[in-house]
Protein backbone atom coordinates (compact mmCIF):
# COMPACT_ATOMS: atom_id res chain seq x y z
CA UNK A 1 0.00 0.00 0.00
CA UNK A 2 1.23 3.19 -0.72
CA UNK A 3 1.40 5.77 1.91
CA UNK A 4 0.95 9.23 0.28
CA UNK A 5 -2.58 7.81 -1.06
CA UNK A 6 -3.65 6.71 2.25
CA UNK A 7 -2.78 10.35 2.84
CA UNK A 8 -4.66 11.56 0.38
CA UNK A 9 -7.70 9.43 0.81
CA UNK A 10 -7.71 11.03 4.26
CA UNK A 11 -7.59 14.59 3.38
CA UNK A 12 -10.39 13.51 0.83
CA UNK A 13 -12.59 12.16 3.38
CA UNK A 14 -12.12 14.94 5.60
CA UNK A 15 -13.05 17.25 3.24
CA UNK A 16 -9.95 19.31 3.28
CA UNK A 17 -9.03 19.38 -0.89
CA UNK A 18 -12.16 21.35 -0.92
CA UNK A 19 -13.93 18.90 -3.37
CA UNK A 20 -17.81 18.26 -0.75
CA UNK A 21 -18.42 21.60 0.36
CA UNK A 22 -20.47 21.76 3.59
CA UNK A 23 -19.67 19.86 6.83
CA UNK A 24 -18.15 16.16 6.58
CA UNK A 25 -20.39 13.74 8.16
CA UNK A 26 -18.56 12.16 11.15
CA UNK A 27 -17.88 9.01 9.24
CA UNK A 28 -15.73 10.59 6.77
CA UNK A 29 -13.92 12.21 9.19
CA UNK A 30 -13.65 8.87 11.40
CA UNK A 31 -12.41 6.84 8.07
CA UNK A 32 -10.13 9.48 7.95
CA UNK A 33 -8.54 9.39 11.02
CA UNK A 34 -8.13 5.65 10.38
CA UNK A 35 -6.30 6.60 7.18
CA UNK A 36 -4.07 8.79 8.30
CA UNK A 37 -3.01 5.69 10.70
CA UNK A 38 -2.78 3.20 8.39
CA UNK A 39 -0.39 5.67 6.52
CA UNK A 40 1.84 5.49 9.18
CA UNK A 41 0.92 1.56 9.39
CA UNK A 42 2.00 0.97 5.82
CA UNK A 43 4.64 3.09 5.60
CA UNK A 44 6.41 1.10 8.47
CA UNK A 45 5.80 -2.12 6.84
CA UNK A 46 7.23 -0.88 3.90
CA UNK A 47 10.29 0.22 5.70
CA UNK A 48 10.48 -3.00 7.46
CA UNK A 49 10.58 -4.77 4.25
CA UNK A 50 12.77 -2.96 2.34
CA UNK A 51 15.03 -2.70 5.51
CA UNK A 52 15.27 -6.32 5.82
CA UNK A 53 14.65 -7.98 2.25
CA UNK A 54 15.68 -5.10 0.27
CA UNK A 55 14.11 -3.37 -2.63
CA UNK A 56 16.15 -4.97 -5.78
CA UNK A 57 13.56 -6.12 -8.51
CA UNK A 58 15.45 -9.50 -7.94
CA UNK A 59 14.14 -9.85 -4.03
CA UNK A 60 12.26 -12.93 -3.13
CA UNK A 61 8.46 -11.10 -3.50
CA UNK A 62 7.47 -13.92 -0.58
CA UNK A 63 9.87 -13.19 1.77
CA UNK A 64 9.46 -9.50 1.03
CA UNK A 65 5.21 -9.71 1.77
CA UNK A 66 5.53 -12.05 5.23
CA UNK A 67 8.65 -9.29 6.39
CA UNK A 68 5.91 -6.43 5.31
CA UNK A 69 2.80 -8.51 6.92
CA UNK A 70 5.32 -9.10 10.13
CA UNK A 71 4.56 -6.12 11.90
CA UNK A 72 1.89 -6.28 14.91
CA UNK A 73 -0.22 -2.61 15.44
CA UNK A 74 0.03 -2.96 19.38
CA UNK A 75 3.30 -4.77 19.47
CA UNK A 76 4.60 -2.12 17.30
CA UNK A 77 3.18 0.55 19.41
CA UNK A 78 4.68 -0.38 23.09
CA UNK A 79 8.07 -1.60 21.33
CA UNK A 80 8.53 1.92 20.22
CA UNK A 81 7.57 3.56 23.26
CA UNK A 82 9.20 1.48 25.54
CA UNK A 83 12.86 2.43 23.58
CA UNK A 84 11.62 6.28 22.48
CA UNK A 85 14.83 7.76 24.48
CA UNK A 86 16.95 5.63 22.34
CA UNK A 87 15.59 6.63 19.54
CA UNK A 88 16.87 9.73 16.87
CA UNK A 89 14.86 12.64 16.99
CA UNK A 90 13.19 12.03 13.76
CA UNK A 91 12.26 8.48 14.63
CA UNK A 92 11.18 9.41 17.94
CA UNK A 93 8.95 12.34 16.36
CA UNK A 94 7.28 9.13 14.18
CA UNK A 95 6.86 6.72 17.49
CA UNK A 96 4.71 9.91 19.09
CA UNK A 97 2.60 9.91 16.14
CA UNK A 98 2.29 6.18 15.50
CA UNK A 99 0.83 5.98 19.44
CA UNK A 100 -1.24 8.55 18.70
CA UNK A 101 -2.48 8.10 15.92
CA UNK A 102 -3.42 4.08 17.02
CA UNK A 103 -5.13 5.57 19.73
CA UNK A 104 -7.28 7.70 17.77
CA UNK A 105 -8.03 5.30 15.78
CA UNK A 106 -9.21 3.16 18.07
CA UNK A 107 -11.38 5.76 19.22
CA UNK A 108 -12.63 6.69 15.80
CA UNK A 109 -12.91 2.72 15.09
CA UNK A 110 -14.84 1.29 18.21
CA UNK A 111 -16.12 4.58 20.17
CA UNK A 112 -19.58 5.38 19.10
CA UNK A 113 -19.77 8.32 21.20
CA UNK A 114 -16.41 9.90 19.75
CA UNK A 115 -16.95 13.23 18.02
CA UNK A 116 -14.08 14.75 15.66
CA UNK A 117 -13.73 17.98 14.31
CA UNK A 118 -12.56 18.63 10.92
CA UNK A 119 -9.62 20.97 11.74
CA UNK A 120 -8.58 18.31 14.44
CA UNK A 121 -8.86 15.76 11.99
CA UNK A 122 -6.59 17.74 9.14
CA UNK A 123 -4.60 18.32 12.02
CA UNK A 124 -3.91 14.82 12.68
CA UNK A 125 -3.22 13.80 8.71
CA UNK A 126 -1.07 16.94 8.56
CA UNK A 127 1.40 15.13 11.50
CA UNK A 128 0.79 12.02 10.09
CA UNK A 129 2.05 12.88 6.81
CA UNK A 130 5.13 15.02 8.38
CA UNK A 131 6.13 12.04 11.04
CA UNK A 132 6.21 9.77 7.78
CA UNK A 133 8.51 12.36 5.49
CA UNK A 134 10.91 12.67 8.82
CA UNK A 135 10.82 8.99 9.01
CA UNK A 136 11.96 8.19 5.60
CA UNK A 137 14.45 11.15 5.76
CA UNK A 138 16.48 9.12 8.34
CA UNK A 139 19.36 7.16 7.51
CA UNK A 140 18.56 3.52 5.93
CA UNK A 141 20.79 2.11 8.53
CA UNK A 142 18.44 3.97 11.02
CA UNK A 143 15.36 2.77 9.86
CA UNK A 144 16.98 -1.17 9.68
CA UNK A 145 17.61 -0.72 13.21
CA UNK A 146 13.61 0.57 13.85
CA UNK A 147 12.71 -2.35 11.88
CA UNK A 148 14.03 -5.41 14.33
CA UNK A 149 12.88 -3.11 17.03
CA UNK A 150 9.44 -3.36 16.18
CA UNK A 151 9.66 -6.58 14.07
CA UNK A 152 11.81 -8.70 16.76
CA UNK A 153 12.05 -9.72 20.35
CA UNK A 154 13.99 -9.12 23.11
CA UNK A 155 15.68 -12.56 24.30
Amino acid sequence: MNWRHLIEAARLLAGATGASPGRPRQIMLRKAVSSAYYALFHALCSSNANAVIGMSPRVDRRAWSRTYRALEHGVAKNRMMQHIVNLPAGMQSFARTFSNLQERRHEADYDPDSRFRRSNVIALIDRAETAIEGFYAADASERRSFATLVLLRDR
